[in-house]
């Protein structure tokens, strides 16, 4: 009787998320990083880069980098997998690293985040078959820049912000899903602007200011 329970594999995102542009122009980058410094040759860059190229999940370009760097490709995509404080450092707020951003899911349920929340520099949206909504139109954040990441799926994310704020795309690159925005690609002043990349898969993504339903409520 053949079991019925999913391999490793297919339980890793950094084994199944299709990477992009922004991840091979990253892991490029690292190499020619590598190469001005004298830790790679010119002929293991080329050799390098052409993997680069090649590559079609984390895990192909963790074996890339592997030897230059101890924050590999696929940890941004095992929230699970969080790297262990140093000897005597206090683990650090999630959302406020880079390499340990916000992670929010949408599996089989919507995911919302409304009304008053804490909002961190770095966001990582998980919208595998449900949506996720950022809503900072009662956001106090003195924060300039907002990066948000996306991992495609099958869901989609809504972005709403309030109308001083900003939106930026540029990033975001998409398979069969949609990329829409309908908000200003520059804040007002020093106000914050939601940086935008990763990649939707078949959903959509979608950045607007407040409409009806959300000035209802809130003025309830």
């Amino acid at each position: 009787m053949s079991s019925a329970t999913p391999s490793p594999d297919e339980n890793d995102p950094a084994k199944t998320f299709r990477i992009g542009h922004k991840e091979r122009d990253e892991a490029i980058e690292m190499l020619r990083e590598a190469a001005g410094d004298g830790r790679i040759t010119v002929d293991e860059l080329d050799e390098r880069m052409e993997k680069v190229q090649s590559a079609k999940f984390p895990i192909d370009l963790d074996e890339v980098l592997s030897d230059l760097t101890t924050e590999l490709p696929s940890d941004r995509f095992r929230p699970s997998s969080a790297i262990a404080p140093a000897a005597g450092r206090a683990m650090e707020v999630q959302g406020h690293d880079r390499f340990d951003p916000l992670v929010i899911k949408a599996g089989w349920e919507s995911e919302l985040r409304r009304a008053r929340w804490a909002v961190p520099p770095y966001i990582r949206c998980e919208p595998s078959m449900s949506n996720i909504e950022l809503n900072f139109l009662e956001v106090e954040t003195d924060l300039e820049v907002i990066e948000v990441e996306i991992v495609a799926g099958m869901g989609s994310v809504v972005v709403v912000i309030p109308d001083d704020w900003a939106v930026n795309v540029d990033q975001l690159s998409k398979t069969w899903g949609s990329v829409k925005s309908v908000v200003n690609a520059v804040p007002n002043g020093r106000r914050p602007l939601v940086h935008v990349g990763g990649s939707i898969g078949m959903g959509s993504f979608k950045a607007r200011f407040a409409n009806y339903f959300d000035r209802r409520r809130m003025a309830k």
